[in-house]
């Protein structure tokens, strides 16, 4: 028969509590102030930050009031984000590293950045569309349509941009 041995316990002192370091304060981003001086400057700021969604709801629900650096008035579309005005003033000021004041405005503000340059679309294919030559054209195949409709520099941008996606530059 095997004789017990005796179970040895070992006791540890009671941990001591430690002291906070005294520099343990709320760590916040030390990044730069950065000024903002347009509302366009902030929905370039939103695409230099790779924030799709705060871009699109800059372009698409967002109807300026007023703009001044650290404080954004604007007015919302129906189908905007109840959260979006604290969203922003949280995103604002993380990116530039000051505090942003939103403000939901009841007046009803410039139209949204989206409608503006579908205006100017609109606004270029009528154009077009009154061009005389243009007219010829449509007047002799009927049923043509003008489908789309590029400013000089856009077309220049979007075949050199189509270059550097397939690899091959726009001699042109």
């Amino acid at each position: 028969m095997r004789s017990a041995q005796p179970a040895l316990v070992r006791r540890d002192p009671a941990p001591t509590p430690r002291a906070a370091p005294e520099s343990a304060e709320p760590q916040t981003t030390n990044a730069a102030p950065r000024a903002i001086n347009r509302f366009e400057e902030l929905v370039a700021l939103a695409d230099e930050k790779r924030d799709l969604n705060t871009r699109t709801a800059l372009e698409r629900d967002v109807r300026l009031v007023r703009f001044e650096d650290g404080r954004l008035e604007i007015s919302l579309e129906p189908g905007a984000s109840k959260a979006l005005a604290g969203d922003l003033s949280r995103k604002l000021s993380d990116w530039t590293g000051r505090r942003w004041m939103v403000v939901v405005s009841a007046e009803a503000g410039a139209p949204t950045l989206k409608a503006q340059a579908d205006e100017r679309r609109q606004e270029l294919q009528h154009g077009v569309k009154a061009d005389p030559l243009v007219q010829a054209v449509l007047a002799r195949f009927p049923g043509a349509q003008i489908v789309g409709v590029q400013a000089r520099g856009d077309a220049k941008r979007a075949r050199h941009a189509h270059g550097a996606a397939t690899g091959r530059t726009a001699g042109r």
